[in-house]
């Protein structure tokens, strides 16, 4: 809900170029509102889930042509209440416009829908007079039911309100209630009018979609507590996501969250890729580290390399991060989590400060930070438990900030792979000389990280059937699922089977001439 004359506990967003707060507020949801707002998604979930999936695909479709009308009025928003610049804003627009344009195709193809018959089998004899008939079996996915979606601060707009959890939710049938992120309400209730206005025109029930603005805790503890929320979507800090976790498994009825956490993506520089490319590998590591300045879940956040090779490596990207002027972070919270960090990294005994990028100057707002580099060995990183109990080899810093491991030899740098637990991504910048590197580190790789890179940099994702956002713990509570691309529609789906059902009897459920057999 907007600004009231009266309201004195309103969620503002804050400019974060200059600190300033940006009206109107918005009220807390109350739990008036959460209880409305469930109760009417659990009267649309029959209806979603019955209707032709391409109505599905056409309210998704509708969604996308009202936000491509509502352009500028988003993007001017997103960048006043992020500090992003507008060609970072307009390109991430351009990410979820197509992402639901994508989306509501596979809702029309029924992507997801997997079904599989093992026919009966009346005559079955497993040993010579005994007679074991076995029944027809048939399984499909049907939608959970409504889904509670938390959006991500580093993305306003493809993973937010209309974001990746919205398009895979609706195209397989599950209403939606989002709760917005306070650091850009505005942005949130832009968005949330697109949604509620294409569910209006195209007349689905009002349960399909709702927003609720919330930044205490509690609320949204009350939210996925609610018994007609049936799962939840979450991208958010490590703290925040446990918390839902724990509320959701507290439950009578515990309900599957699929939770994207933190995640420090460790690179390793491979001898011959840094012998033939190292001035290009170390142009893209400065690259990738200061893209959107540091507020990428996929940042490389650990640099792992031979100690002997690091010399003109550390000299030129220290060049080019000292060319780099400060930038905003998100927000004051942000800012605060940045700096604590980073005096954990000047405390911590062994770390080596390569790079202090600073703050802003005189013109610059308060949350502006410059890039930070600091360096540890590998004994140091393998041997020191309190690097991993404050979270600088392991969890995720929001912000320019990385940690370069030293390495005596090739064998380190696989004792330092294999200290690493979960992790979105992890990448290897190798040559045709490391095939032996190659071929033992990728197993081991394999165990820890979600989506393997060769020769590249984990920022920047393609969303198709192949990709994989999600990894295991801390990267994701659950790392058997993606949150980007097409598998993250099986989410919110769950498989039920049905046992000799007569085949007249389940037309109601959908097309199975497309079921596949048993494997022969």
């Amino acid at each position: 809900m907007i600004e009231k004359p009266n309201d004195t506990d309103l969620i503002y967003a804050f400019n974060p170029s200059t600190g300033q707060r940006v009206s109107p507020g918005f009220s807390e949801a109350s739990e008036h509102e959460i209880n409305t707002a469930a109760d009417d998604a659990t009267g649309a979930a029959a209806w979603l889930a019955d209707c032709p999936p391409v109505q599905r695909g056409d309210l998704l479709e509708r969604v996308a042509k009202l936000l491509a009308e509502r352009k500028q009025e988003i993007v001017d928003r997103c960048v006043l209440e992020t500090g992003y610049l507008p060609e970072r804003v307009i390109g991430e627009f351009q990410r979820a416009h197509g992402q639901l344009r994508l989306f509501a195709e596979l809702a029309r193809q029924s992507w997801w829908d997997q079904r599989q018959i093992d026919p009966a089998n009346p005559n079955r004899s497993p040993a010579p007079g005994i007679t074991l008939p076995r029944p027809e079996m048939r399984r499909r996915l049907v939608p959970v039911g409504p889904v509670a979606v938390f959006g991500a601060c580093n993305f306003p707009l493809a993973i937010s309100v209309l974001g990746n959890d919205f398009v895979a939710a609706i195209a397989v049938g599950c209403p939606v209630i989002v709760k917005s992120h306070p650091s850009h309400p505005g942005t949130c209730e832009l968005l949330g009018r697109v949604a509620t206005d294409a569910v209006r025109e195209l007349d689905f029930p009002i349960g399909t979609f709702a927003l609720l603005h919330c930044r205490r805790p509690e609320t949204s503890r009350r939210l996925v507590e609610h018994p007609a929320i049936a799962a939840v979507g979450f991208t958010g800090s490590p703290g925040g996501g446990r918390a839902l976790a724990n509320a959701v498994l507290n439950r009578p009825q515990p309900i599957p969250i699929f939770a994207e956490l933190g995640s420090t993506n460790p690179v390793f520089l491979a001898t011959r890729a840094i012998e033939n490319r190292g001035q290009s590998i170390a142009t893209g590591f400065a690259e990738s580290l200061r893209f959107g300045n540091g507020h990428m879940c996929t940042k490389p956040g650990v640099l792992v390399m031979l100690d002997r090779q690091s010399g003109p490596f550390i000299e030129r990207v220290v060049r080019l991060m000292s060319q780099q002027r400060p930038l905003p972070l998100l927000s004051g919270s942000i800012a605060d989590a940045f700096d604590q960090s980073i005096a954990r990294f000047h405390a911590a005994p062994d770390v080596h400060t390569l790079f202090d990028g600073g703050r802003g100057g005189p013109e610059d707002g308060p949350w502006h930070r410059g890039p930070q580099w600091f360096a540890i060995d590998s004994a140091t990183a393998i041997g020191n438990q309190q690097l991993r109990q404050d979270g600088l080899l392991h969890c995720e810093t929001f912000g320019p900030v990385s940690l370069l491991v030293r390495c005596h030899d090739e064998q380190e740098m696989l004792a330092v792979a294999q200290q690493f637990t979960g992790s979105l991504t992890t990448t290897l910048h190798a040559d045709s000389g490391d095939a032996d590197f190659t071929s033992r580190w990728l197993p081991i790789a394999e165990q820890f990280a979600g989506r393997i890179v060769y020769n590249g940099w984990p920022t920047g994702m393609e969303i198709g059937p192949a990709t994989q956002h999600g990894g295991p713990y801390p990267a994701s509570l659950d790392g058997n699922s993606t949150s980007v691309g097409y598998a993250s529609l099986r989410r919110f789906l769950r498989p039920v089977c049905y046992q000799n059902w007569p085949s007249d009897q389940l037309t109601a459920t959908g097309d199975w001439s497309h079921a596949t057999g048993p494997i022969s």
